[in-house]
């Protein structure tokens, strides 16, 4: 039998479900197909077309359109694989629509605009081992960019903002730069209120929940179809799929949210704008941006490399600035031009 507790939060549940329908979870109108694509530069501006991508041709990178709307960010005290760190239940309100990548930046990109390869981002990460290739997993034009830490990633959002500033082709207003914590939740739950896009999670162990098999790369099955060089995982527990070697794994090969997102769950942590809050705003909140200032910033998404309760669209950590890991990316953003970060 249920106790009082349980049944407690299936009730409250119901009524957040209700609530989120009655007050708009959901983006003011939802994204539609479309492209917009014109010849006259390397970079194509959406705005003010509502609900066309935007292409940075050369780059072959695709951002989706993402209506303003409301959310409610962070988790309920029964959602498996809950940590203090995704409270209080807050409501956010974003007034403007963006873009975000309809996958994370992957390994070719960044070398067409930054000049280095995942190789010497390695080797910079990792500067007194003897051996940092062995450390590699997966190096592929398609594989997303790794050992790649906060400034550096700014860094990417910089030189497309000179580009495009260059060429005139940036709307008013906006910036290439990385999501904020909340425009990231936002777009990972893509108007959903549940732990995944595909559903709520069942953990059947610390890397086994059957519900990230479609959506994400995560410890329980990133070895599955895994080739060359890679992380051995036969002393991982609890995985959905046993041993074998693992490694970060080429975009889109899982899955997309409603919204056309890829990998937002899985494959590589990402990077946010914000720097790092032990908690959450709680209350209602509009445009949050995090703390002023700080040490770390914040990671979403989870990784390849990360249990299942790290792939649920609430997941919160965060790592140091300076930070070259196996396990993180970013993804970029168009969006509204912020200060102080």
């Amino acid at each position: 039998m249920k106790s009082l507790r349980s049944h407690y939060f299936v009730w409250l549940g119901a009524l957040l479900a209700m609530a989120c329908l009655l007050l708009g979870c959901a983006p003011e109108a939802g994204p539609t197909k479309g492209k917009f694509d014109p010849s006259r530069s390397s970079f194509s501006p959406a705005m003010p077309v509502k609900g066309l991508s935007v292409i940075i041709k050369d780059l072959d990178l695709e951002l989706q359109p993402i209506a303003a709307g409301k959310f409610l960010m962070g988790s309920a005290f029964d959602e498996p694989g809950r940590s203090t760190l995704e409270g209080p239940l807050t409501w956010v309100t974003l007034t403007r629509p963006f873009w975000l990548g309809r996958t994370p930046v992957t390994h070719a990109q960044w070398r067409a605009i930054m000049g280095t390869d995942l190789r010497e981002q390695a080797h910079r990460g990792l500067p007194l081992e003897e051996n940092p290739d062995r450390l590699l997993a997966g190096t592929g034009d398609n594989v997303p960019i790794y050992y790649v830490n906060w400034n550096e990633a700014m860094a990417f959002c910089a030189k497309l903002n000179e580009r495009a500033l260059a060429e005139g082709s940036l709307p008013d207003g906006y910036e290439f730069r990385l999501p904020t914590e909340a425009e990231w939740g936002y777009a990972a739950r893509a108007g959903g209120t549940e732990a995944t896009y595909a559903g709520p999670m069942r953990l059947l162990g610390k890397s086994n929940a059957p519900v990230l098999d479609a959506i994400a790369w995560y410890a329980g099955n990133s070895s599955v179809g895994f080739h060359g060089h890679g992380w051995d995982t036969s002393t991982w527990v609890e995985k959905q799929y046993p041993g074998g070697a693992a490694g970060v794994r080429a975009v889109a090969l899982k899955a997309p949210n409603s919204w056309g997102l890829h990998d937002m769950l899985g494959n590589v942590h990402e990077w946010c704008l914000d720097y790092a809050s032990p908690a959450l705003a709680g209350g209602s909140v509009t445009d949050p941006t995090g703390p002023k200032s700080g040490l770390d910033h914040v990671v979403r998404g989870g990784s390849w490399h990360s249990d299942a309760s790290a792939c649920r669209a609430a997941f919160r950590t965060w790592n140091a600035t300076e930070a070259r890991l196996p396990f993180i990316g970013f993804r970029l953003a168009l969006a509204p031009i912020r200060t102080g970060k």
